[in-house]
């Protein structure tokens, strides 16, 4: 494990202010909404579902519809009703996440292999803020794959041994049909020397460039840059004292729920950069007196504990050290950013009226 680079002292001089530009724009001439999946920076290319319909719509730089197919539908190419979450795999593939396998499909849709999950997960979950499960990768025996895997049966995470020896993310060569567990839990992380029960302690993760990953765990006090190829951690950074997650553990087997007050949300790749999305949450006392209050998710009283108690902070760090705070007020009931490897986001902009068509934005962070 590699310690931060440089003393605290020097690497507070060199922390900036930072805001967002929009550069760029997408117009996708369509009335069903679409959701965003992944963006190839190679090609331009874009994949997009259609959240009615569950069509998958592979796009070029121009918006202009490549291929479409729906693997939800029975047939040959039928993956199931659902699934976790889709990459670009290789130049000319496609690798999904499904329920109960992993999926190859061309980009046209034929599905080109079919893999089995590397554990028994008791069933499954979906993440919030809409975590990354799957992501390919190239390496020197070609493209690989990155998953996370969630073992669910019972309260499996509430207790040291999980935390200690449980692995969430797996290394995956299909064509050779290896599989290896990466992004373990070094001996000083959080979730193994707390001594209580904090959360499930999976993490999110995104690719930077390569084999070479950036994580952290929901409430961890670092960010790691990770080599998925060598299985090994590169460099670990402190996140800022004042965005560290904030949290109410219980006893290993209590039957009680732990308290996440702020964590660590997400992160985002922008280029050779990294976004950290830290999320301040309600009190679970204030949730509970709220739940109490008859439709309360339209009631006054939640958006004004929403206005009292979450924050959003976008923090940017590149693969060395902190940098600053992207000022960026964004609203986690809608569309977040889409990372890349080139030097900007996605954003799917939204509207109050219903229009026939959609804009995604280029958003790039520039110094204030």
């Amino acid at each position: 494990m590699v310690a931060c680079n440089g003393n605290k002292e020097n690497s507070e001089s060199k922390i900036g202010n930072f805001k967002t530009e929009i550069v760029d724009s997408l117009v996708i001439n369509r009335l069903s909404m679409v959701e965003l999946l992944d963006y190839q920076s190679t090609t331009g290319e874009l994949l997009f579902a259609d959240v009615q319909s569950g069509d998958y719509l592979v796009m070029d730089k121009d918006g202009k519809v490549l291929s479409s197919f729906n693997p939800h539908i029975e047939g040959p190419n039928y993956m199931g009703n659902s699934s976790y979450g889709w990459s670009f795999y290789g130049k000319d593939e496609l690798v999904a996440f499904g329920r109960p396998y992993f999926y190859r499909f061309s980009k046209a849709g034929k599905i080109m292999g079919r893999y089995e999950v590397p554990i028994e997960t008791g069933g499954g979950v979906y993440l919030d803020f809409s975590q990354e499960r799957i992501r390919a990768f190239e390496t020197q025996r070609g493209t690989e794959v990155l998953a996370l895997v969630l073992e669910v049966s019972g309260k499996e995470g509430n207790n040291q041994n999980y935390q200690d020896s449980t692995d969430a993310v797996f290394r995956m060569n299909f064509e050779t049909g290896e599989t290896t567990t990466v992004m373990h839990k070094a001996p000083d992380n959080v979730y193994r020397t707390a001594g209580e029960y904090i959360d499930w302690g999976y993490p999110s993760f995104t690719l930077l460039s390569g084999s070479t990953f950036a994580f952290s765990h929901r409430s961890d006090n670092y960010l790691y840059i990770f080599d998925a190829e060598k299985n090994e951690y590169l460099n670990k950074m402190e996140i800022p004292d004042e965005f560290l997650p904030k949290y109410k553990a219980v006893a290993f087997g209590s039957k009680d729920d732990p308290e996440l007050l702020r964590v660590n949300a997400k992160v985002f790749t922008i280029g050779d950069k990294i976004l950290l999305l830290s999320v301040a949450r309600i009190p679970n006392a204030v949730m509970e007196e709220l739940q109490r209050i008859p439709n309360f998710y339209e009631s006054q009283e939640l958006d004004a504990a929403v206005k009292k108690y979450i924050k959003t902070d976008f923090l940017l760090f590149d693969q060395q050290q902190f940098l600053g705070k992207v000022e960026w007020d964004i609203n986690l009931n809608e569309a977040l950013p889409k990372g890349t490897e080139n030097d900007f986001l996605w954003l799917k902009r939204t509207y109050k009226d219903e229009r026939d068509y959609q804009t995604f934005l280029k958003v790039k962070i520039v110094k204030e």
